[in-house]
């Protein structure tokens, strides 16, 4: 998942604290609402440490009903590569096979083509995501990248 809209960075803001418009918390919970729609159930979330990732992980848990402890923000995520978001998925996945990854462009919409089915349909937009069920073989070499 890519992280909802977040405000525009201002003169002198860092991105990094970029914190999520009225617009994008309603982005983010509806797309919890499309995953609990679809009876995912998720055993862990991987996130960036940025505000605007933080926000859209509490979001969706909180729609989801997501314990607290499921969640670990991992520094090396912000503005991630998709070779970083895949070695962070290998050694931090603790064992979970149903996995929330929320993150940023260009990294995560790179991840979600190169697993999709149709990878022709890889860009992400905000508060956008792709579930991508994976083969047993499929899961081993992602863990184990």
């Amino acid at each position: 998942m890519r992280h909802a809209q977040a405000a525009p960075a201002g003169l002198g803001a860092e991105d990094f604290r970029r914190a999520l418009t009225p617009a994008g918390r309603r982005a983010a919970a509806q797309a919890a609402r499309s995953l609990a729609g679809a009876d995912v159930r998720i055993e862990r979330v991987l996130l960036s440490p940025a505000r605007r990732t933080q926000e859209t992980a509490a979001i969706v848990a909180r729609e989801l009903k997501l314990a607290e402890s499921l969640l670990q923000a991992v520094p090396e995520l912000y503005a991630a590569s998709l070779a970083v978001i895949r070695a962070v998925i290998g050694r931090e996945h603790g064992g979970a096979r149903s996995l929330l990854v929320v993150g940023h462009n260009p990294g995560i919409s790179e991840l979600a083509r190169q697993l999709s089915a149709q990878p022709a349909s890889g860009h992400l937009p905000t508060a956008g995501l792709r579930r991508l069920p994976l083969t047993d073989a499929q899961w081993r070499q992602l863990t184990q990248s």
